[in-house]
């Protein structure tokens, strides 16, 4: 009777919770491509839990699943990269010409697929083997590991310049100090760099090293913790709402293509001032670029340009300006008796790191040391 291990339990538990996230992605009411990519890399996660408990359970023993066909890790790192461009461009669809990203996982898995129907027939493990050793297989897998790390990296770094962008693009058109969609990205961006250390170290152990001959520990805690990945992905991704791209990126209208006049630019800036001093619409956690727009009567590209151009900064940072002077009246008024965070909230924050953040970066000291400095002014 097959027994199984902790760690074989907590391969099951996330292959579970992946299976269950899948279905709920892929048919979720918003039809959303984003979700398809995410839903995939999900399963390829799956998949590869399926390899390494038939591996780490003694499957692997058995005739039928000794040679399973399975690549799918090749294919991981660019679904999760499709799911941030798709998440973040918009308009953003599937073109066939995109399948070039696949071609290094088409290429393991027809050869997984050419290997079992080699060795299929063979009734044991040995004779297996040796026609998988005639046929190459141990320096083609040697050759598809090292792919694996190349491809986590290469997409990595694809997937950082595309949220690179779009955090600038966001910080153009949207004052919300904790814009879920950023902090969403930021996690797995993180996440996928501590994975790709982690195979890398581990790797480089196993070929510089005789540690597998000793233990498979640093392997299993590498697994588990895909699994934990997986786990979180699985729980987290159903509840994120799509960001609003009609807002963060400006409608392409042909009358806000043709670039204000100065006259026009100034009393454009001049009502946004008004707009800021007097009505103090910092204040508003979640302002955007789109909704100053439409009080201004002006297209979101045009307003957006003239932000840019007069005031030389982008529409985060002039709103959080406005956010950090009102704090610091605040903090400076003795008699207030509230928490730095509450004044923050007020003042527009709507995120602690962020306002902590802004504030040293704007004051060059945190809000308790400006206090400090600022005791003795009358």
């Amino acid at each position: 009777m097959m027994s199984f291990s902790f760690f074989d339990v907590l391969l099951m538990i996330g292959i579970t919770q992946g299976l269950v996230a899948v279905p709920l992605l892929l048919f979720a009411r918003d039809k959303r491509l984003s979700n398809v990519f995410l839903a995939l890399a999900i399963l390829s996660f799956c998949l590869l839990f399926f390899k390494i408990l038939i591996n780490f359970t003694g499957l692997a023993r058995d005739v039928p699943f000794r040679y399973f066909p399975n690549a799918f890790e090749l294919a991981t790192a660019p679904l999760f990269y499709f799911y941030v461009v798709a998440l973040t461009k918009k308009g953003f669809t599937w073109k066939w010409k995109f399948i070039k990203h696949f071609i290094p996982f088409i290429i393991a898995q027809f050869y997984a697929f050419f290997i079992y129907g080699s060795v299929y027939t063979y009734p044991t493990a040995v004779i297996q083997d040796e026609v998988a050793h005639q046929l190459y297989y141990k320096l083609f897998k040697e050759i598809e590991d090292w792919a694996i790390v190349v491809s986590i990296l290469s997409y990595l770094y694809l997937g950082y310049r595309r949220f690179i962008a779009f955090q600038q693009q966001v910080r153009n058109s949207t004052a919300d100090s904790a814009y879920p969609t950023l902090s969403w990205l930021r996690n797995i961006l993180v996440l996928s760099i501590v994975l790709w250390l982690f195979l890398l170290s581990n790797m480089t152990l196993s070929r510089l090293t005789d540690l597998e001959m000793h233990t498979d520990l640093h392997w299993k805690v590498y697994f588990v913790y895909i699994a934990s990945i997986t786990y979180y992905l699985s729980f987290m991704a159903y509840r994120q709402q799509a960001p609003d791209l009609d807002q963060i990126y400006p409608s392409e209208l042909k009358s806000a293509n043709k670039k204000a006049s100065c006259a026009e630019t100034e009393k454009l800036a001049n009502s946004f001032r008004h707009l800021l001093e007097q009505q103090k619409i910092y204040l508003e956690p979640t302002l955007n670029i789109r909704q100053v727009a439409e009080r201004l009567d002006v297209s979101q590209s045009n307003f957006s340009q003239v932000v840019n151009t007069h005031f030389d900064k982008s529409f985060r940072e002039l709103i959080n300006e406005y956010r950090i002077e009102d704090v610091k009246e605040k903090l400076l008024d003795r008699q207030s008796k509230v928490s730095i965070l509450s004044l923050a909230l007020e003042s527009g924050f709507n995120s602690e790191a962020s306002f902590y953040r802004v504030f040293k970066n704007k004051t060059g000291v945190s809000p308790k040391e400006f206090i400090n400095q600022n005791a003795t002014t009358v």
